[in-house]
């Protein structure tokens, strides 16, 4: 459990476990991110296809945050269960998260469209996908943040034998305020920090697409490594800060 993260109960020598990711099983997120990349190229081109590739993809993103999430706890010397989950295991627990998370985006962009105060109230339905990829604008990217915090602390009451709940979750983010405000902010600030390095590279790409001579398998490879590189670079920013501001939270106040 993330209580077990703090100093107060410092863990005994551990061993990874083993944990079922097929045939990848040990190199983490990166398959995770991988099908969700591909499934959003696949999404991009529309058709009948578009909505089960959204949906795929998203799955896949959530379990690749949860590797992250088991790997980041690990590193920080605690102790979680999140890497004994199998496969089914994750999928009901995808379910049971993603559900409740997708109504809070369909409910903020409602409420954004409606107030008429921002200009692309449909990034606030990106704001899942944000965690990994790129989001467009600032209050995309502060969204993004704060749905990825709330993502952290639902997959933290799986580790815990409870049902995810967002609910709990937003009060649990409302007692911890005090660190994971400044570290809600600090992801965004990451990631506009990140977007002119990535956009750099897009624009290095699409000059590679434009030119003569280099084949159409290498264009590919170069788009898809950009793509997967830095959706990585960002999951495991994004997790690792608000990991560290939990754990700070539960060091300063282990009564909450």
């Amino acid at each position: 459990m993330m209580r077990d993260m703090t100093e107060r109960h410092p863990p005994a020598r551990m061993t990874l476990p083993s944990v079922s990711y097929g045939p990848f099983r040990q190199i983490g997120a990166l398959p995770w991110l991988m099908v969700a990349a591909t499934m959003r190229v696949i999404a991009f081109f529309g058709g009948l296809i578009a909505l089960p590739a959204v949906v795929i993809a998203n799955i896949a993103l959530l379990l690749a945050f949860v590797v992250v999430t088991w790997r980041m706890i690990e590193v920080t010397r605690g102790r979680t269960s999140l890497g004994d989950l199998g496969f089914s295991q994750q999928s009901r627990m995808a379910r049971t998260v993603l559900l409740p998370v997708f109504g809070l985006l369909i409910a903020a962009t409602i409420v954004a469209a409606a107030s008429g105060l921002v200009e692309q109230p449909g990034d606030f339905m990106l704001g899942f996908d944000g965690i990994a990829f790129d989001q467009r604008t600032d209050h995309g990217r502060l969204w993004s943040a704060f749905v990825a915090a709330l993502v952290l602390l639902m997959v933290l009451q799986v580790d815990e034998d409870a049902k995810p709940s967002l609910v709990r979750a937003m009060r649990e983010f409302a007692r911890r305020a005090a660190w994971l405000v400044p570290a809600v902010l600090v992801v965004a600030a990451a990631s506009l920090l990140l977007h002119p390095v990535q956009s750099w590279f897009r624009f290095l790409i699409r000059d590679v697409w434009a030119g003569q001579g280099v084949p159409t398998n290498v264009k590919v490879l170069l788009s898809f490594s950009y793509v997967l590189i830095f959706a990585t670079i960002r999951l495991w920013l994004t997790v690792a800060i608000l990991v560290f501001a939990l754990r700070r939270s539960y060091r300063a106040r282990p009564d909450v």
